[in-house]
């Protein structure tokens, strides 16, 4: 009697030191370690409870293994929630109106990313690049983001190209006077695809596959005219975006 007694101390003593170190992980917010941690204390509360014990001892045990059950179930349905893929898409028709940068990326934003990177060959001409801006500031009224890169082509020499540069300086400073976002800037000429990837602490990814890239909106025939600031005004080209979460 006297070596069961100590056995099942041993366990439940083992068992109860998994769980504490599960709760740390999940305190911590390291939810996968915290669930594996979790498992292992369970399955070792309910092989405790096979062996003889009081009835005091046996509530006790059922109470913990109830409560840690509970905790576990709901970070395997918080990590079956994160895993599992998102995809849709947004048909805009022609001449349609009322979109603007921030209602489109509403998605990927709500997921709190902190690093996003913008990978579109054509911001050369002003309205391309006065786009780029637009959504740089929409993304920058995020608390989380601290990065954001951009890839694109480099613009022919001349004008463009000077204009170019200055844009992408000038930008990467203010974000970073105004916010600390750190802001890049890759070139490469063999770039084809227009993509916007949004990444969070958590690696969540989301990826707007852009056919017209930012520059879905018809170019504006005054910069005075209404819908120079406030996008939502502005005629859309015919475009299909498809957002994925994965």
């Amino acid at each position: 009697k006297q070596w069961y007694q100590r056995r099942v101390r041993g366990m439940t003593e083992e068992a109860e030191q998994v769980l504490y170190r599960g709760r740390v992980k999940d305190e911590e917010g390291r939810f996968e370690e915290a669930l594996e941690l979790y498992q292992q204390g369970l399955e070792k509360m309910l092989e405790k409870m096979k062996q003889p014990m009081s009835e005091a001892a046996r509530t006790k045990t059922r109470e913990i293994v109830t409560s840690y059950m509970a905790r576990a179930e709901a970070l395997k349905r918080k990590k079956n929630k994160a895993t599992i893929p998102h995809v849709q898409e947004i048909r805009i028709a022609n001449d349609e109106k009322g979109w603007t940068y921030r209602k489109l990326f509403e998605k990927p934003l709500a997921d709190s990313p902190t690093h996003i990177r913008i990978q579109d060959p054509y911001l050369h001409a002003r309205h391309q690049l006065a786009n780029l801006v637009a959504a740089c500031e929409v993304f920058a009224s995020r608390p989380s983001v601290s990065h954001i890169r951009v890839i694109t082509r480099e613009a022919p020499q001349g004008d463009q190209r000077s204009q170019q540069q200055k844009c992408m300086r000038d930008l990467g400073d203010s974000l970073a006077n105004h916010r600390q976002i750190t802001f890049v800037t890759n070139y490469s000429e063999t770039l084809h695809d227009r993509e916007i990837r949004f990444k969070n602490e958590n690696n969540v990814v989301w990826v707007a596959i852009m056919g017209r890239g930012l520059d879905m909106f018809k170019k504006q025939s005054s910069w005075f005219a209404v819908g120079a600031t406030d996008y939502s005004f502005r005629l859309c080209h015919e475009v299909t975006i498809t957002l994925t979460r994965g």
